[in-house]
């Protein structure tokens, strides 16, 4: 009988593993109560209907998890990758075409550092109300296409919308260009605690503390290395957190290696 039961809590064990890894990828960090956010029904939705395109986490169940910065490069970008290089960590960062022209030469360390670098659009508007004659497109999207092109001899296959909101018509246009746009499943909402508070040491715990409370195995995390009053408190919770979370199991991989995809559309050329 004790070998039945033994036999049957595996088996149990097993299936409840398997659950969690095929579980639909989601949102997995709460609204932050009176801002404008995707639903996490809509995300889940296209993440869903665009299995091959449509991104807010990796599908399996590995211990490795993918840091992201949105809207950079910024003056202090350079600290941020300071402190990468010194952990030995890669990251992904989405960034506008009009910083890069502001910063090429933080474009141009990141990338010879070994970072993968994405498409966030070109001064970040809202993509769905650009939607007529593909206006998000050709003045954001394909614009900033062209500014990596320029300053770095790439473009990027990645992708992440303004403020997480496209519309279904517009990830079918990614598809046909070959493109992905990547979102999230953990939203440290960086942007919120240190709009919010005033001490750097306060905000930065509190963006930590999002991430170690919704931490999962193949996990992409949305922070921001540009915007608000200085992201001082987001590279604060970036080093407490490095070391906290190599020492849980864990490997920083970028979101293209995550998910194998590639993270170049164009073979890299010398640049201008």
């Amino acid at each position: 009988m004790l070998r039945h039961k033994t036999t049957l809590f595996a088996c149990l064990t097993i299936l409840v593993a398997q659950a969690i890894a095929q579980s639909p990828p989601r949102l997995r960090t709460p609204f932050v109560e009176g801002w404008d956010q995707v639903p996490p029904a809509k995300l889940a939705q296209q993440a869903n209907d665009f299995p091959t395109s449509y991104f807010l986490e990796g599908l399996g169940d590995r211990k490795q998890i993918a840091f992201t910065f949105d809207d950079g490069p910024s003056a202090d970008t350079a600290a941020l990758l300071d402190l990468l290089k010194k952990e030995n960590v890669k990251a992904t960062f989405f960034w506008q075409g009009s910083q890069i022209e502001k910063f090429p030469e933080l474009a141009r360390r990141a990338y010879a550092e070994g970072h993968t670098l994405a498409n966030h659009s070109y001064n970040h508007p809202r993509l769905i109300p650009l939607a007529a004659g593909n206006q998000w497109w050709s003045q954001q999207i394909e614009k900033t296409q062209a500014v990596y092109q320029t300053i770095l001899g790439f473009q990027p296959s990645m992708m992440r919308p303004p403020y997480g909101f496209i519309s279904d018509q517009q990830v079918e246009l990614l598809q046909q260009k070959r493109m992905f746009a990547i979102l999230w499943s953990v939203d440290t909402a960086d942007w919120y605690h240190t709009h919010k508070n005033s001490i750097d040491e306060l905000a930065a715990t509190q963006i930590a503390n999002v991430i170690r409370d919704y931490i999962h195995p193949e996990a992409i995390v949305l922070m921001h290395d540009s915007g608000g009053r200085g992201r001082k408190p987001t590279i604060m919770a970036v080093a407490q957190l490095i070391p906290e979370l190599k020492q849980q199991g864990y490997r920083f991989t970028t979101v293209d290696q995550l998910l194998n995809i590639p993270a170049r559309l164009t073979p890299a050329k010398p640049a201008n």
